[in-house]
């Protein structure tokens, strides 16, 4: 590298301590090239045979070798080196400029106008063809050195063009090529990763030095009026570095003020876009992408930006055109010349995986996973992809899979910070609440500036929030005959020692019953214990109106796995006695066991079991069973059928509240959901539900039941919702029709 950069003599330096006999082939032609730029004809002759006997024999060392040779006079030797070079690479046209230059040499002066001619038709290789071996007959010429300054500044290499000739530049000269080195530096700090990742001096040091050095050459060049273009280029380009060192607000605020002077390039509307999109601004960064890819339409980061913000608008079938376009225009594979194989082109991830978000954000989580699945099963040493089949089977609800796909793949690439981040969110859904904090502290510590780490550090402060939950409902209920009203509220503490949480509140129920209209008022508290694998929530209870009796609650819900769970709860006095018994002096115990199977977020079953003690000797039995299949999966439809089965059984007959000998009702309930509007946290959800099916009731046969219902669930922000909703009900109780409007509403707020 020293060598190809013109740093000859630290080249040689570096080489002398490697030494001749530890060096490989590469390096000893490399170093041969940095003794025949310095004059050391016999040293670089010397080198370049041992290259050639190492197995680097290609062309340009061949070459090399010729101009070695003519140097120190053997032009015999010369000629049958190159004689070698034209039989292993016949018609290579280098070959004959070299053989040619070696006989006629042309002076320094007759030739430039010939370099002048092939700059300005923007041909700086021919150039520098041209200025070799007049360079070397007369290496300390000017103007030789300036062209080739120039001309390697054309052929993108503009801190060498500095090495080479920038004392022979004019003031112009010298600022366009040092902005484009600066440029260079941008550039660089972006696309090489850091060797140290997790440093993040050490990660953003070669963005901060691109930083450091624009606004040196600003403040230089700002008091010059003649310098004003290179003041605004370099300050475009510290834009740039900005936006790669996650400086967002900076990137916005110096691109108005750099719009006072005029409209931005191509590739600083893409940059602010990326500001933009880090604001949450999609409308406005789909405006930059535009911009930029009208001024560079095949740019494959702007049109990735633009599926991004066309993704956050939800605007589907845009985004989607753009990853067709890119599955379909972009190739696996890019031919190359000659009998080499073709090179894997990594364009095509970055394609792919443009199509598996667009499902996941659309919630196609089983189209992103056959996309993903192959791919990472085909690469299991690439972080990106192993990490994104870990998030889809996060988000499928398959935590243990997902943890386990991101360990294995971590021990392979430790410092990826995809898999860290997918690592840090599995760990919370597993509620392994301490190893999720030190994983997110980790990574606020070394990547503030990460758009996703911040999401994830906002997440573990909403954990770390009180929480208050309340719910209003009223119509009529399966157990009773008459409709009520209830309200209950409940406030929880901001997690204790990681795993528990207090809670207090209190509830209402008031309805009619053939006692008379009955309020009955509960106050509660308690605790609860939320760790990896279970829930356990224990609380008293304390009721007055219609029966004034404490009591006591149990709820366990146990995860055994991904697919399975159990639910157990036991209660002294009820919460869902009737209310007509509560009326009549009559209190319920009761205790439950469920079980619950997920396949994924498209299928799940589940069935319970219930049993009530009444305290007039009444022993109710409750079975309910369910399924439910998503059959409509598009990014703002969801359609859920769910088939149920409901059925009880009291073993006393004529009791003061609604208690059948035994009955069983049937029936298919189809829910709608409507993503009206989402913006990040915000979003509107609308849910239509019907439900239609039968009711048998011993003694009195079978009737139809038909319910509708309709809510609107409404998120402020990501610590803020509510809903509420109405819908109507027909069903019979002891062979009478009892038609009933229904509410409900509710809340749920972290602070």
């Amino acid at each position: 590298m020293l060598s190809w950069a013109g740093r000859d003599r630290e080249a040689l330096r570096r080489f002398a301590a490697l030494g001749v006999n530890r060096a490989p082939a590469y390096a000893l032609a490399a170093a041969a090239v940095s003794a025949r730029r310095t004059g050391q004809a016999a040293r670089a002759i010397a080198l370049y045979r041992r290259a050639i006997a190492g197995g680097e024999a290609g062309t340009e060392t061949r070459l090399g070798l010729a101009l070695s040779l003519a140097a120190t006079g053997n032009a015999a030797a010369a000629r049958a080196t190159l004689a070698q070079s034209s039989a292993s690479d016949p018609g290579n046209p280098r070959i004959a400029q070299v053989s040619a230059d070696i006989a006629r040499p042309a002076p320094p002066p007759a030739i430039l106008p010939q370099v002048d001619a092939a700059l300005a038709a923007r041909r700086p290789f021919d150039a520098l063809l041209l200025l070799e071996p007049a360079l070397r007959a007369a290496p300390r010429d000017a103007a030789l050195r300036r062209r080739q300054a120039l001309a390697l500044a054309a052929a993108g290499a503009p801190e060498l063009a500095l090495a080479r000739g920038g004392d022979t530049l004019n003031a112009e000269e010298r600022r366009r090529i040092e902005g484009a080195a600066h440029a260079f530096l941008v550039r660089w700090g972006a696309q090489v990763a850091s060797p140290t990742p997790r440093n993040r001096a050490a990660r953003h040091a070669r963005t901060d030095a691109a930083i450091a050095a624009l606004e040196a050459a600003i403040a230089a060049w700002a008091p010059l009026p003649e310098a004003a273009a290179a003041v605004r280029n370099a300050r475009l380009d510290r834009l740039v570095a900005l936006r790669d060192r996650g400086r967002m607000a900076d990137v916005l605020a110096e691109a108005a003020a750099l719009r006072e002077q005029g409209e931005l390039p191509g590739y600083a509307r893409e940059a602010v876009g990326d500001a933009l999109m880090d604001a949450r601004r999609p409308a406005e960064a789909e405006a930059e992408y535009r911009a930029a890819l009208e001024a560079d339409p095949g740019s494959l980061t702007a049109t990735l930006g633009l599926f991004y913000a066309l993704s956050e608008q939800r605007r589907w079938a845009e985004a989607r055109a753009i990853t067709d376009r890119l599955e379909r225009d972009i190739p696996a594979f890019l031919p190359l010349r000659g009998p080499e194989p073709p090179a894997e082109n990594w364009e095509r991830i970055d394609a792919v995986t443009a199509a598996a978000l667009r499902r996941i954000w659309g919630d196609d989580l089983a189209g992103a996973e056959a996309i993903v699945g192959p791919l990472a099963a085909a690469a299991p040493m690439n972080s990106s992809l192993r990490a994104m089949r870990g998030d889809i089977w996060r988000l499928r609800g398959w935590t243990d899979r997902a943890l386990e796909e991101y360990e294995t793949a971590l021990t392979n690439g430790p410092d990826a910070l995809d898999l860290r981040l997918g690592h840090a969110e599995a760990l919370l859904d597993a509620r392994r609440w301490r190893e999720a904090r030190a994983a997110i502290a980790a990574l606020s510590a070394e990547f503030p500036e990460n758009a996703a780490v911040r999401r994830l550090a906002r997440r573990l402060a909403r954990h770390d929030m009180r929480e208050l939950e309340f719910a209003a409902r009223g119509g009529l209920e399966r157990g009773a005959r008459d409709p009520e009203f209830d309200l209950s509220l409940r406030l929880y503490s901001a997690p204790i020692a990681e795993d528990w949480r207090l809670f207090a509140g209190t509830g209402l129920r008031t309805g009619d019953t053939p006692s008379g209209r009955l309020t009955t008022w509960r106050a509660l508290a308690g605790l609860e214990w939320r760790g990896p694998r279970a829930v356990v929530t224990a609380g008293a209870t304390l009721d007055r109106e219609g029966v004034d009796r404490g009591g006591a609650f149990l709820t366990l819900a146990l995860r055994l796995s991904d697919q399975w769970r159990i639910e157990g709860a036991a209660e002294a006095s009820a919460a869902d006695t009737p209310l007509a018994a509560l009326a009549a002096g009559i209190h319920a115990d009761a205790a439950s066991l469920g079980l619950t199977w997920r396949h994924s977020d498209l299928r799940e079953a589940a069935a319970s079991v219930r049993v009530m003690r009444f305290s007039d000797d009444n022993t109710r039995l409750i079975g309910f069973a369910r399924f439910q299949e998503r059959v409509l999966n598009e990014p703002d439809w969801k359609l859920d059928l769910q088939p149920y089965a409901y059925a009880t059984r009291n073993s006393r007959e004529g009791a003061p509240y609604f208690n059948p000998d035994s009955d069983l009702e049937l029936g298919l309930t189809a829910a709608l959901t409507w993503i009206a509007w989402k913006r990040y946290d915000p979003e509107l959800r609308i849910r239509l539900a019907a439900t239609g099916g039968s009711y048998w009731q011993e003694g009195f046969g079978w009737s139809p039941v038909i319910a509708l219902r309709w809510e609107n669930q409404h998120a402020l922000s990501d610590t803020l919702s509510f809903s509420y909703g109405a819908g109507w009900v027909r069903r019979d109780y002891d062979g009478r029709a009892e038609e009933s409007a229904s509410m409900l509403g509710a809340l749920r707020w972290r602070f």
